[in-house]
Order: structure tokens, then sequence, then C-alpha cells
């Protein structure tokens, strides 16, 4: 009797585990940073000063299964940035998603149907700081965080090709919500694997918004109600060597005569442990241009330990400073 009492409990624990799973994840960096006196504040340093970095990140994620086959699930990371004290933790990142034959529906702090969609910088081994991200050039999310940078998105694929729609709303009700919609698509054309990405993003600012990095140098935003739309196609290569390419534009249509647009061009090569990636990016307005470029090298020591290299550099016209930052440490994952 003892016997099978013990095999039904083995069985029941067995399908519970089976039908609902929780894993932890976690990475951590150390190092230093620094850059030129009017480098922008990252991470909690301050400008460009030459400063310790060190971050810790916890992701939690718990996924089930419901009887007719349906998946939903929930993840979200738990990090300490860099901070003048001890402590300085925040939830960051979190993510519901809810998922079966005809697609996902998945809310949360995510990317929208165009950032899904559209690949600005490829090859990219990250450096501690984010240097090769943080320049003015680079867009980033795109229309993503306008509002409370809670997203709502839907995306089904089938074969090579996906799409996705998705919104973000205005909470307080005062200005127009924003949507996107994506599509992509893979191939392997003569052995290089190309991935296309197309999307489009209508959104109207709140006053407390500005595009990519540029409220970082500038410190301006989009004055409230400018409706904005923004259409963007990218493409990428593998050439299955090592080397990777990748090329994104986006048309950016403000509110009236107003415009401007966005180039993205980024390369990366990985040669056993090592890795290296460089983008360059430059918003052109109708009265100047803001323009960056960054690069990041990564070497792989084994076991979840690298060691990491950063550097990015801005140029914005109308303004006269040293916006240069670096990085070097290494990072480690669990």
């Amino acid at each position: 009797m003892k016997q099978i009492l013990l095999a039904t409990t083995a069985l029941v624990m067995t399908a519970g585990v089976a039908a609902a799973e929780i894993t932890f994840s976690g990475s951590a960096e150390m190092g230093v940073v620094g850059g030129g006196d009017n480098a922008t504040e990252r991470g909690g340093h301050t400008g460009g000063n030459t400063e310790f970095h060190n971050d810790f990140m916890l992701k939690v994620a718990a996924t089930g299964e419901t009887d007719t086959g349906l998946s939903f699930g929930v993840s979200v990371e738990i990090q300490k940035d860099e901070g003048n004290s001890n402590g300085n933790f925040a939830a960051d990142n979190e993510a519901f998603f809810i998922s079966g034959a005809y697609g996902t529906l998945t809310m949360g702090e995510i990317d929208g149907a165009m950032d899904w969609a559209m690949t600005e910088n490829v090859g990219n081994p990250g450096s501690i700081a984010d240097d090769e991200t943080e320049h003015a050039g680079y867009f980033g999310a795109f229309g993503d965080g306008a509002y409370d940078n809670q997203i709502a998105r839907y995306d089904y694929s089938f074969g090579d090709f996906g799409v996705a729609i998705s919104a973000e709303l205005d909470d307080t009700d005062t200005v127009s919500n924003g949507y996107a919609i994506g599509l992509k698509y893979a191939a392997d054309l003569g052995g290089i694997g190309m991935g296309f990405g197309l999307g489009y993003q209508s959104l109207e600012t709140d006053g407390f918004w500005n595009l990519g990095n540029l409220e970082d140098f500038t410190g301006t935003v989009i004055p409230a109600g400018e409706d904005i739309d923004m259409l963007g196609a990218s493409i990428t290569a593998d050439f299955n060597n090592g080397f990777v390419a990748g090329l994104a534009y986006t048309d950016i249509d403000f509110e009236g005569d107003a415009d401007a647009d966005h180039i993205g061009v980024s390369a990366g090569y990985t040669t056993g442990a090592f890795e290296i990636g460089a983008n360059y990016g430059v918003f052109d307005f109708e009265g100047g241009e803001a323009k960056g470029w960054g690069i990041a090298a990564a070497y792989d020591l084994g076991g979840g330990l690298k060691v990491h290299g950063g550097y990015g550099d801005s140029d914005i016209d109308g303004l006269d400073g040293d916006y240069e930052t670096y990085s070097v440490g290494v990072s480690m994952a669990f």
C-alpha cells in the first residue's frame, strides 16, 4: 500500500512539473566606465567621470500550459543598477503572455510591433555601459516608450513570415494612443541568411519624450500634441562565416511640413571566442543632424564569464561638447 501511495505521489509531482515551470537566471557586471566632459549620464554614473561600475540582474520566468495546449507565462527582471548607496533594486522588463496555435498575445514592457519587426544593430557583443547604443545617432526602440512603456502586442508567425500589431495607451487620456504594425521575413539566399523587416508606427507626443537618445544630449523633448508617423525598413545578412551586417532606414513625418529620417548601419564579426561589432546612425532633420557611432568587443573566457570593452561618440549640429564614452570590464552569466 505504501509503495502504491508513493508511486502516485511521484506521478502527481511529475505531472505538476510538466505543466508548470519556474526558472531563475542571472547576470552581473563589474568594471570601469568614463568619457568626455559632456558625456551623458548612464546607469547612475555622472557625466564622463571615471567611475567603478557594478550591476546585477536576476530574471524570474514562470510558464504553464492548459489541458488544451494553450501556453501562458510571465517574466520579470529584478535589477540593481549603479547607485550612490547600497540597494537601488527595481523590477523591470516585465512581460506576460498567452500563446496558442493562432499566435501570441504579450503585454508589459516589451517591443512594439515596429521594433519587433525591424533590426537596427546586428553583431553586437555588448558592453557593460552600453556605450555602443547610447550615442546620439542610435534610434533604439523607435516609438516605444512614448507614453508609459506598457505595450500590448499580438504576433503570429507562419513559416518564414511574421506579422505583429501593437498598442501603447495614453493613461492620462490627453493625447491619442500609439499604434504599430510590423512584418518580417527570413530566407536563405545563396547561402546567405537574410532578414527583412518593415514597420509603421503612429503616436502623439505627451511632452515627455524625444527620438532615440536625443533628450539625453539636448535636454529637450518634443512638445505635447505633436502627431508623428514613422515608416521604416531593415535588412540583415549573415554570411555564415562569422560576418554579419545590417542596414535600417526610417522616415519620420512630423505634423505639418516638418520631417526627418534616420539611417543606421551595423556590422559584426565572430571568430572563436572573440566578437566585435560596430554601428553608425544619423538623424537628419531640416535644421541639422545628430549622429554617432559605437563599437563593442568581447572575449568569452568560458563558463559564463566574458571580458568586454566599449566606446561611443556623438556629434550634434549646434552643440559643442566632448560626448565620447568608454567602458571596460567583465560580465557574468549564471
